[in-house]
């Protein structure tokens, strides 16, 4: 088994960037790989600074590693052309675009935007990819990343690829994208995305049977968000309690710049999460939210112990994270 999935098990912005950085230079995978969509971005610190990733997986730190968009992706073309130059690797030949991701065109944006129901009730960010969606449903004429010269450069069959990757021995590490509680299929319908957000789905996106799987990564954090609408339980009102997650947490979308809206931690979401998506491991990411408060901290993770780890399918905590840079991380697996 060779191949590690991240997967959010909240609402969305869960820390997986800095989770996904981590493991890569950790684990050095042969693979890092991504089906990705424009409208969820991952936040991390590269180059002392903070960078918004849509497209290419925060995984691509590690130079070792080839960096693969895999089949099922939607691509902003502008988007990735943006974070080719952020990350200094356009025209490198460590990235793989599969020949059959689906650009999201200028058509589809504005369709979205002027959709009422998506830009008001949902509260969805207008980047296209619902009406994209629904065009390939539809059997409508698609653009493929094939048919954009600018992406000559980058194309490749990855299913292929990882294939052949696998057969070989080598590592791959899948950057899910999203969060467990805006699953079209599982989250709450309809404050949802547009596709499912489970590992599975992951593994069928991206061209890699479910055998090659050895952990999966369940990502969450102390409290929840959302950027959107939809249910938040014990939703935080108070301004003076809410600057914290705004200033010091970071609680900004960082495709949208919304402002998050903050809640407590849900139990019974968080057992499902794991359930669904067969966790392995779990990252718990803003433990400094704590602000060095031990008893607080230590009566989490006890119910943490008692509510998810000691329940199928039996989670270990591997990883958790105080702050925003990849130092800031405290990892069981590799304490002796």
């Amino acid at each position: 088994m060779k191949v590690d999935i991240i997967v959010g098990g909240q609402g969305g912005d869960e820390g997986k960037g800095k989770i996904a950085q981590y493991l890569s230079l950790k684990n050095n995978y042969d693979i890092v790989l991504r089906v990705s969509v424009p409208q969820a971005g991952h936040s991390i610190i590269y180059n002392g600074e903070k960078v918004g990733l849509a497209t290419l997986p925060c995984g691509f730190i590690n130079e070792n590693s080839e960096i693969f968009i895999g089949r099922g992706s939607f691509i902003s073309v502008s988007r990735l052309e943006e974070e080719l130059k952020k990350t200094g690797l356009k025209n490198s030949k460590r990235v793989k675009i599969d020949n059959y991701a689906t650009i999201v065109t200028e058509e589809q944006r504005e369709r979205e935007r002027q959709d009422s129901n998506l830009m008001g009730k949902i509260g969805s960010v207008g980047t296209g990819t619902g009406p994209s969606r629904i065009s390939k449903i539809k059997r409508d004429e698609i653009v493929f990343a094939k048919d954009i010269p600018a992406l000559k450069n980058y194309l490749s069959d990855t299913v292929e690829e990882i294939c052949e990757a696998l057969k070989q021995g080598k590592k791959i590490l899948l950057e899910g994208d999203h969060g467990f509680k805006l699953s079209l299929i599982h989250g709450e319908y309809p404050f949802v995305t547009s596709r499912d957000t489970t590992a599975s789905t992951f593994l069928g996106e991206a061209g890699i049977n479910q055998f090659e799987v050895r952990d999966v990564y369940l990502v969450l954090k102390p409290y929840v968000t959302r950027v959107a609408a939809g249910p938040l339980e014990n939703e935080i009102v108070d301004e003076e309690k809410l600057e914290w997650f705004l200033k010091e947490g970071g609680e900004r979308g960082s495709v949208s710049r919304r402002k998050r809206r903050i809640g407590g931690f849900e139990w019974e979401n968080a057992r499902r999460a794991s359930m669904v998506n067969g966790a392995t491991k779990l990252c718990i990411t803003h433990m400094d939210v704590f602000k060095g408060d031990k008893n607080e901290e230590i009566n989490f993770l006890s119910k943490i112990d008692k509510e998810l780890c000691s329940r199928y399918p039996y989670p270990e905590v591997s990883i958790l994270s105080y702050g925003p840079k990849i130092n800031d991380i405290l990892d069981f697996d590799n304490i002796d």
